[in-house]
């Protein structure tokens, strides 16, 4: 399925960590499309899907909160901020004082001398 719930860490008592006997065969993780087996199996690593199912089955969600905190931090803190503020996501350029002007400049801006 798409979307699968994650086992509940009961209080009272240490998690259970999976011995290598008890974890579950990688051949029956799903990917995004199929399950990579086979000759497919090189493409685990780069398939975000398989990676995240691959650690709710080994009992290691927490492995997922890093990627996406960190994906959510910088979203916050910098696309969200410059795309708003300077949509082409780059800061501003030389500001003209003379002109009050900041920004993306004009092709036939000419630089004040004073």
């Amino acid at each position: 399925s798409l979307f699968r719930g994650t086992r509940v860490n009961r209080s009272g008592g240490a998690p259970h960590v999976q011995t290598p006997e008890e974890a579950p065969a990688a051949d029956t993780t799903m990917g995004f499309f199929a399950k990579l087996n086979g000759p497919l199996a090189i493409l685990r690593p780069i398939d975000i899907k398989w990676i995240m199912n691959r650690c709710v089955a080994l009992g290691r969600d927490g492995y997922i909160a890093t990627p996406v905190l960190y994906t959510m931090i910088w979203a916050a803190v910098w696309y969200a901020p410059s795309t708003l503020l300077w949509a082409d996501g780059k800061p501003p350029r030389s500001v003209d004082w003379n002109k009050k002007t900041a920004g993306s400049l004009p092709k036939d801006f000419v630089k004040t001398t004073v």
